[in-house]
């Protein structure tokens, strides 16, 4: 492949992710807003021990809805492409959806026995296993308007307000927990509604895809990212579990609030990961996923590089705004909640979310290689170290023993993904890309935020101020440099310059 086919080629793919990214980003930031909302609501309203409780039961209920996925989100993400009929999409549906709402029904009626704080949510756990397998077969469509909309949007919002009416009329950790769970009721209305309009018309396959998926290849590849899908929100929400359980629930509130600032980053570099997973089935389709052929790995170097710059330069600033004055950060909570603890937890999260940005999407490109069993065996790994740290660390230093145990399975989990991405397929490590994207944030964000901090110790007003300060600067020097960091691909994506297409 020459390198003007290259380049068009590339700008294709990036256009799209960027049209894509773009919306689920803004959708993300939505989502965000109305989460950090809900629990300023909640920490500001009840005390510690409630929101403590209400916390875990939410991570609970969390854990449980990654088990009855089974992993069904990359499955369909993977085959639905490969599809050649509507009635290949439908049946590859029931195939998915039958043993998630069995599971689903089954995990609820053994959380509600076992976690009494879990039972006031966890009637919604089939309703948002149904919202979750809905999205995601619009999804494995490259159609993700309903993702944002729904499960970005209407969904945050309807708990947010929910919550605020339950913690002015009621304000028991049991309304919290009914209410904060009906949004997922809401949002399985509207995702049902969605999936059927999807499904009245025909996929647009990929070059020589078969008309059926047997439902053998189908849970072959899907039960490892079943297992992994469970493992890595185990990573996510178990340390809230263990600080409760080896410390209290108050410690648990102090932790979860410490770490909260972690989804706005991560909705922001998972917006990009997710709009460029079935960018990644298209590219390895053409190369015969083995990466065998020249042209298509370069294809698959430059989507993988710029996409993680993307994700850089989205990411990374949030996470070096907390790291600079996180004393700011974390007194929008109310008081009790700025600690010498809480500030550890928050420097040692951001230092762990900026590597694993970094890293990229590898754990997208490996299942989309399909490697779904090194994908759970990673996981696993990283599943195993952080528990176990977990249990040597938080006795000993307390709530930020939590965050280095979770950090180390983080990074460790990006590690082991990029070696064997690059055994694989040869994949190329963007070093020159992550150093160029990294770049502007620490310059333009932690350097001047960080002076700040050190002059005039920053208020949670004031940090909010200076943030937004740094944070325009920031802006207009990456628009400055907007050609070289592919900012520019990313605005043509935006303005829909280019066709979008499916086949490489």
């Amino acid at each position: 492949m020459n390198h003007p086919e290259l380049a068009e080629r590339s700008h294709v793919h990036l256009r799209a992710v960027a049209r894509g990214s773009a919306g689920t980003l803004l959708g993300a930031v939505v989502s965000t807003v109305a989460g950090f909302a809900l629990v300023l609501v909640v920490t500001r309203s009840v005390s510690t021990e409630t929101a403590g409780r209400f916390f875990t039961a939410s991570a609970v209920f969390l854990i449980a809805l990654a088990v009855s996925g089974l992993g069904t989100d990359t499955g369909l993400a993977r085959f639905v492409l490969r599809t050649g009929s509507r009635g290949a999409v439908r049946a590859l549906v029931r195939t998915a959806s039958v043993p998630v709402v069995v599971v689903a029904l089954a995990i609820a009626a053994v959380v509600a026995v076992v976690s009494p704080d879990a039972r006031w949510l966890v009637w919604a756990l089939p309703l948002a296993a149904l919202s979750d397998l809905a999205l995601a077969v619009i999804r494995a469509h490259a159609l993700f308007r309903a993702t944002v909309l729904i499960d970005r949007v209407a969904r945050p919002g309807i708990q947010l307000l929910l919550v605020t009416l339950a913690v002015a009329t009621a304000g028991s950790g049991a309304a919290i927990a009914a209410a904060w769970a009906a949004g997922y009721a809401a949002s399985a209305l509207l995702s049902l509604r969605a999936l059927r309009r999807v499904l009245a018309r025909p996929p647009v396959p990929l070059d020589g895809a078969g008309d059926d998926v047997a439902p053998r290849v189908f849970w072959r590849f899907t039960w490892p990212r079943a297992a992994a899908r469970v493992a890595q929100i185990a990573i996510q929400k178990s340390d809230i579990v263990i600080v409760a359980w080896l410390l209290s629930p108050a410690d648990a509130a102090l932790y979860a609030v410490a770490t909260r600032f972690v989804v706005f980053g991560q909705l922001a570099n998972q917006a990009v990961s997710t709009v460029v997973q079935p960018r990644f089935t298209m590219i390895l389709a053409g190369s015969g996923e083995s990466g065998a052929s020249g042209g298509d790995r370069a294809l698959l170097d430059r989507v993988f590089a710029v996409t993680t710059g993307w994700s850089i330069l989205s990411a990374w600033p949030i996470y070096l705004c907390v790291a600079a004055a996180p004393a700011g950060y974390l007194g929008w909570f109310g008081d009790g909640y700025d600690s010498a603890g809480s500030r550890a937890v928050a420097v040692v999260m951001c230092c762990g979310m900026l590597v694993a940005v970094a890293s990229g999407p590898v754990d997208t490109l490996l299942l989309m290689t399909g490697r779904s069993g090194r994908s759970l065996a990673n996981t696993l790994v990283a599943l195993a170290i952080d528990v176990a740290l977990c249990l040597v660390l938080v006795p000993r230093v307390g709530i930020a023993g939590a965050a280095v145990a979770w950090v180390v399975a983080v990074v460790v989990r990006c590690i082991l993904a990029t070696v064997q991405l690059r055994a694989d397929i040869g994949l190329a490590l963007p070093v020159r890309t992550l150093l160029g994207a990294a770049a502007l944030p620490v310059g333009c964000i932690l350097l001047p935020l960080g002076a700040l901090q050190l002059a005039f110790d920053l208020a949670p007003v004031t940090w909010l101020v200076a943030s937004g300060l740094v944070g325009a600067g920031y802006l207009a020097v990456a628009w400055r440099l907007r050609e070289p960091l592919a900012i520019d691909l990313f605005v043509a994506g935006l303005r829909g310059h280019g066709k979008q297409v499916v086949t490489t």
